[in-house]
């Protein structure tokens, strides 16, 4: 007969957890600008603003990688 004991449950349970966790809760769809645009203080966007238009290529483009935006 079959027995049914917590052991066999608990590493399936935490890996089913541990993977849920890594995936995305967009799927990976978010838009180039989606943090900056929930930033309320003018002053505050405005800053990140003037930092975005004064990036490197290679700072851009770690940016893109980053937020898994690569044209």
């Amino acid at each position: 007969m079959i027995e049914f004991k917590p052991r066999y449950f608990v590493l399936p349970v935490l890996a089913l957890t541990v993977l849920g966790m890594l995936h995305p809760a967009d799927g990976g769809r978010a838009s180039r600008d989606a943090c900056v645009t929930q930033i309320r203080d003018p002053g505050v966007r405005a800053s990140f603003a003037a930092l975005r238009g004064n990036q490197s290529p290679t700072a851009a483009k770690a940016c893109a990688i980053a937020n898994n935006n690569l044209p």
